[in-house]
C-alpha cells in the first residue's frame, strides 16, 4: 500500500516538473525574443544601513498584465576597529532579495522594492569603530523577459 501511493506521488510530480519546465521554455522563448530591458538611467539604489531601496524601469515588455521582477542587493563594508595598541580590519557583507510582481502597462514596468539588508560589524566591546569604505551592487531580473541589470555604487 505504501508503495503503490508512493509510486503515484512520484508520476504526479514528475508530469507536473514536465509540465512546468514545457510551459516555462516555451514562455522563456517568446519573452526574451522580444528585446525587454531595463533602463540603466531609470536605476535608483539606495541603502540606509538597514533597508534597501531599489527603483527600475523595463522597457519593451511584451508580456500582458504582470510579470516577475527579482531584486538583490548586497552591501559590503569595511572598517577599522582600535582600543588602544589593537587595531581590527573588519570587511563584513550582507545580501538580501525579494521577488514580487508588477503590473505591465503599455510594455512598461515601472517599481521600486524595498526589503531588509543589515550588515552585521563584529568585535569585542571597548573597540572604536570607523566605517571606511561602503559599496552596494543591485541585481534585477524579470522572471518571464530575462531581462537582467546590475547596478553597482562604490
Amino acid at each position: 500500500m505504501f508503495f503503490e501511493k508512493a509510486r503515484t506521488l512520484l508520476g504526479n510530480c514528475a508530469a507536473t516538473v514536465a509540465t512546468t519546465a514545457a510551459i516555462l521554455a516555451a514562455g522563456a522563448h517568446s519573452a526574451w525574443a522580444d528585446g525587454a530591458h531595463f533602463v540603466p538611467e531609470a536605476t535608483e539604489v539606495g541603502w540606509d544601513g538597514v533597508v534597501a531601496t531599489v527603483s527600475f524601469r523595463e522597457v519593451d515588455v511584451a508580456v500582458k498584465g504582470a510579470t516577475t521582477i527579482s531584486a538583490k542587493l548586497t552591501a559590503e563594508v569595511k572598517a577599522i576597529c582600535t582600543k588602544g595598541e589593537s587595531t581590527l580590519d573588519i570587511r563584513a557583507s550582507a545580501t538580501g532579495l525579494i521577488a514580487k510582481d508588477y503590473p505591465v502597462k503599455n510594455g512598461v514596468v515601472a517599481g521600486v522594492a524595498q526589503f531588509p539588508v543589515e550588515v552585521k560589524i563584529t568585535h569585542d566591546p571597548g573597540y572604536t569603530c570607523v566605517l571606511l569604505h561602503r559599496s552596494i551592487t543591485a541585481f534585477l531580473e524579470d522572471f518571464r523577459t530575462g531581462a537582467t541589470l546590475v547596478h553597482h555604487q562604490g
